[in-house]
């Protein structure tokens, strides 16, 4: 017979050896789940260097990579360092190098970092950060962006700094933001550039026009013009037709070389300014003013010509023209 005490001691040695089975069997299940999960994420990859990588679909060309690195994941995802790569989709084809970068050729989505270099058939890109969705067409860039755009219609080139771009590429419309600089150069370099500035800016480049928004500049030969708002008309340069505007709160500022050869400041006013290269026209309406020298000439509307001394008035009254002789 036993006694209480040693079926206590039975009792409790059977529970402590079914807590340990117990746990022994959970741990088990849990390390084979484990495992076959473990098993269903693996990713397939393999890993080269100084690669030389081409993707070829129904015959055509998708892609072409050159890198010293490239890491190739279930055959889609391409993970690269020092990227030398073209994509080809349909006719258009995208030349980039950077530090680094990814491409699912799945998505046809491109994603590159460091001392990135983009060139297309018109334009070409440099930014430290930069990416490209193949599906929608549209381009990306952001911090120190850099951009070479030539216009299709009139072969002038645009050369713009900013922080962030974005490219519709279908579309052929481009928006840029945060501190905008940038010049446009004439095919024909002696006729001059144009410089400006803005916080924002849009390119249309089927229609050759440039939108430039928030604390705008505007530098022409030696004429420095400030305004909220301007848009240029690339089309329109040796045309009798505006090649430029500013709107509100339009200011202007040219040293003047007089007939004497004495320099002297002119100033001026408005709400609206339109330049017309073609004639060398400034018209001025909203309110124009005119300080030119000692004098203060105002209008309903005020015409100049760049480095001409002579100033056009027109109000509800009368038209005439003022020439000082000094």
């Amino acid at each position: 017979m036993y006694n209480k005490k040693n079926l206590a001691v039975i009792a409790l040695f059977n529970v402590i050896f079914f807590a340990v089975l117990y746990t022994a069997l959970t741990a088990r299940r849990d390390v084979i789940n484990s495992q076959q999960i473990s098993e269903e994420q693996k990713v397939e990859s393999s890993y080269f260097k100084g690669v030389h990588y081409f993707k070829i679909k129904k015959q055509n060309p998708e892609a072409e990579l050159k890198a010293s690195f490239l890491d190739i994941r279930e055959n889609e995802f391409l993970a690269f360092i020092e990227p030398n790569g073209v994509l080809i989709e349909d006719d258009r084809r995208i030349q980039y190098t950077a530090d680094s970068g990814n491409l699912d050729t799945k998505t046809k989505k491109l994603e590159l970092k460091g001392r990135v270099k983009i060139r297309d058939e018109d334009s070409r890109y440099e930014s430290e950060m930069f990416n490209y969705d193949g599906t929608n067409d549209v381009m990306i860039a952001r911090e120190n962006v850099k951009s070479f755009i030539k216009d299709e219609t009139t072969l002038d080139t645009l050369e713009i700094e900013s922080q962030k771009m974005i490219s519709w590429l279908k579309t052929k419309r481009v928006e840029m933001s945060g501190g905008v600089k940038g010049e446009v150069k004439r095919k024909r370099q002696y006729e001059g550039k144009l410089f400006f500035q803005s916080e924002d800016m849009t390119l249309n480049q089927q229609e050759s026009y440039v939108k430039l928004d928030k604390s705008v500049k505007i530098r022409q030969n030696k004429m420095n013009l400030s305004a909220g708002n301007a848009e240029i008309f690339l089309e329109n340069f040796n045309k009798k037709l505006k090649y430029y505007a500013l709107y509100d709160d339009v200011r202007l500022e040219e040293k003047l070389r007089l007939d004497s050869g004495v320099y002297q400041k002119r100033r001026a006013f408005a709400e609206k300014l339109e330049a017309h290269q073609g004639t060398g026209k400034l018209i001025l309406t909203g309110a124009p003013r005119v300080e030119q020298g000692s004098d203060i000439i105002k209008g309903y509307q005020i015409t100049l010509r760049q480095a001409v001394e002579m100033i056009e008035v027109d109000d509800s009254q009368s038209s005439f023209k003022l020439k000082r002789d000094e």
